[in-house]
């Protein structure tokens, strides 16, 4: 059986992860929408 700190850093380290992709996903994808624009622009 595993220790129970070692399952709680486990479960903190998911959250964790979680956490960021959460937050940096709108950003990215926000990001990603603006660079297609200015490269849209630019051909024009």
């Amino acid at each position: 059986m595993p220790h129970m700190t070692h399952n709680y850093m486990l479960g903190l380290a998911v959250l964790l992860v979680s956490f960021v992709v959460l937050f940096y996903a709108p950003i990215a994808y926000f990001w990603v929408q603006a660079v297609k624009q200015k490269r849209k622009q630019n051909k024009s």
